[in-house]
């Protein structure tokens, strides 16, 4: 079963937390790159929601999306958000290399977020190393991947093993198993994904070599790993590195997002309470008339900005 099956990717809480800070550090990089002549590919599935912001927040018109289910191909293009979005059937391994003979998309810079549902395997690394290698100067490279544990190995022992078949000598020889686990897997994922996009850029020596931007694991249903970095031009490397070194640069995250399943009363009284004189604390939650949990709070009151605002509507 395809995913779009069974998932509806515009409301998923953490999700939206994730794609929320993406796109602030988008918008921030975009007035200092000029990315608004940019080109966006990614895979858009049916409901095209990271395509819409691209278009919205980011001025972007022209973008590429690729599908490689039949069915979802076809409801791709029924369901696409706007007409100069380009549809692609197949595999990104066989499609990306054909974005580099379409008029005009060579000489201007990239947004790929290749948001894969499946974990890290040798077809995701090919679609690093290939946009790695082919992507135009002040291109962003942005990858979503599952750090569902089993998708390693069926016990933790087994994973850095795999991990190693993956990434090779950037996965560290002491990888433990409690590194391996559930709850420490997506970030140590972050890490390693990082490291190898690294390490892949300094063999090719790119001119302007590549900027960490992007590291965000987040749980929803299953661990879920985001990692990207922007390509900069020799001349635009300065101004690159200074959006992503400043205190607010929020898109470089350690721990696991988990952001809480609330309802809309509960949503509300949170809210009422923001932004904050001081931490929210469990006894101020109690006497909202309910409660969460400490993290869960604190998950809320650090990104409160990016949770989705939905209700059903009957039409």
């Amino acid at each position: 079963m395809a995913s779009f099956d069974s998932i509806n990717y515009s409301l998923r809480p953490s999700k939206s937390v994730q794609r929320g800070l993406v796109f602030d550090g988008l918008r921030k990089l975009s007035n200092a790159l000029d990315l608004s002549n940019a080109v966006y590919i990614g895979f858009g599935s049916i409901w095209f929601t990271d395509f819409v912001l691209a278009h919205k927040t980011l001025n972007i018109d022209d973008m590429v999306s690729i599908e490689a289910n039949e069915i979802g191909f076809k409801r791709a293009q029924f369901n696409k958000s706007y007409r100069t979005i380009t549809m692609m059937q197949g595999m990104s391994q066989d499609k990306l290399p054909e974005v580099l003979s379409m008029p005009g998309y060579l000489n201007r810079p990239w947004i790929v977020w290749l948001d894969y549902d499946s974990a890290l395997n040798e077809g995701v690394v090919q679609d690093f190393q290939w946009t790695l290698n082919n992507a135009p100067p002040n291109s962003v490279l942005l990858f979503t991947f599952s750090a569902t544990q089993n998708a390693y190995g069926d016990k933790p022992v087994q994973r850095p093993e795999r991990l190693r078949s993956l990434l090779g000598d950037v996965v560290p020889d002491d990888l433990s198993k409690e590194d391996c686990s559930k709850e420490n897997l997506p970030s140590v994922l972050a890490k390693l994904a990082m490291d190898y996009l690294k390490s892949e850029v300094a063999d090719l020596a790119r001119p302007g070599g590549l900027i960490e931007a992007f590291r965000v694991p987040y749980f929803d249903s299953v661990g879920m790993v985001t990692v990207g970095a922007v390509l900069p031009a020799v001349g635009a490397v300065p101004a690159a590195r200074a959006v992503v070194s400043t205190g607010d640069w929020k898109c470089l995250v350690d721990e696991v997002i988990h952001a809480p399943q609330l309802t809309l009363r509960e949503i509300a009284a949170l809210q009422s309470e923001l932004p904050p004189v001081g931490a929210i604390t469990r006894t101020r939650v109690q006497e909202l008339g309910f409660d969460l949990q400490d993290e869960q709070i604190q998950s809320f009151q650090k990104y409160y900005k990016y949770l989705p605002s939905f209700a059903e509507v009957v039409v």
